[in-house]
């Protein structure tokens, strides 16, 4: 299925473009806090978040990954991303988000992940999902819990890159 465009009344979820590398590079994958606990290291030029824009691009008509800019509508500022990928080795998808420092705090990341988890059980039929938190993320940690997900267990992972490394707790949400 095709990366369809959602929407709650205060943002639109849609796929990422090309086009958003520039914004994207601006607001937050240079920035170092955003990316402090992330697996992919902060960005150090607009061409490696076009690199991964492209990957997401190609990705767009993949069965079981989906991928969303988040906008939203009052300003039409694309001020995060995220989105949930099939993990064999878990049999569920996997929910990711991160926004823009500026937007932290307002509920906003908790909004797009109920508009990603409603496509997920509605339109794909799906009951359980993973998340998983730094253990130093409070904010994330935050999320998970207002999303309805049980912590299941502490764990670790390590960035793309292998250069860092994360103790994390990790969260499973199943709908009855």
């Amino acid at each position: 299925m095709i990366t369809p465009v959602l929407e709650s009344k205060i943002m639109i979820l849609r796929p990422l473009s090309l086009n958003d590398a520039d914004h994207i590079f601006k607001s937050w994958t240079s920035d170092s806090e955003v990316a402090k606990f992330m697996v992919w290291d902060v960005h150090k030029s607009v061409d490696d978040t076009s690199e991964w824009l492209e990957m997401e691009v190609e990705n767009i008509d993949r069965e079981h990954h989906y991928a969303w800019g988040f906008v939203l509508k009052e300003t039409g500022e694309l001020f995060g991303s995220g989105g949930i990928d099939f993990k064999k080795e878990l049999g569920c998808y996997e929910l990711g988000y991160n926004i823009m420092k500026k937007y932290w705090g307002q509920g906003l990341t908790t909004e797009a992940g109920k508009v990603i988890l409603d496509f997920a059980i509605n339109t794909l039929g799906e009951k359980k999902f993973f998340c998983r938190h730094a253990v130093d993320n409070i904010g994330s940690k935050k999320v998970m819990i207002k999303l309805g997900f049980e912590y299941y267990a502490d764990s670790s992972y390590t960035s793309l890159s292998g250069k860092k490394h994360f103790s994390s707790k990790d969260y499973y949400l199943n709908i009855e």
